[in-house]
């Protein structure tokens, strides 16, 4: 499929023609990858607890070294701060459903209510705190 659009490309623009992604594409797939990915970790959290209030399974000695993992790949793709927010939705979610939470803006004081992964999202967008965006 990709040689098909290349040889269309090419045979319009010729053999020097560049394709950039979008700045929207960007952020679009930016967005996207951030709530798959918070999504999961919650998914992943519920699992874990689940499994021990179920069962009595402690995984948490086998799941360490990969969360560990993990946590620092957030940190490197995301930046401190946001990464910072994931962890904690993650780990507060189940009292997140019993009463508002809000991310607040340093800077002015102001506080933003989440209560999705997109909220979350739009608020630090809003707010500038991802890195590389």
């Amino acid at each position: 499929m990709k040689d098909k659009i290349k040889k269309s490309l090419v045979s319009i623009g010729g053999k020097n023609i560049k394709v950039e992604e979008s700045k929207k594409s960007k952020q679009n797939k930016h967005k996207k990858f951030f709530i798959k990915t918070l999504n999961t970790l919650v998914s992943l959290q519920e699992r874990s607890e689940n499994l021990f209030l179920e069962y009595g399974i402690n995984t948490l000695m086998y799941e360490d070294l990969y969360f560990q993992i993990i946590e620092d790949l957030i940190y490197e793709h995301f930046g401190s701060a946001v990464a910072e927010v994931m962890f904690w939705w993650v780990t507060n979610l189940n009292e997140m459903k019993k009463e508002d939470f809000f991310i607040e803006d340093e800077k002015t004081g102001k506080k933003y209510k989440v209560k999705t992964p997109t909220q979350i999202y739009n608020v630090m967008k809003k707010l500038k705190i991802f890195k590389n965006i």
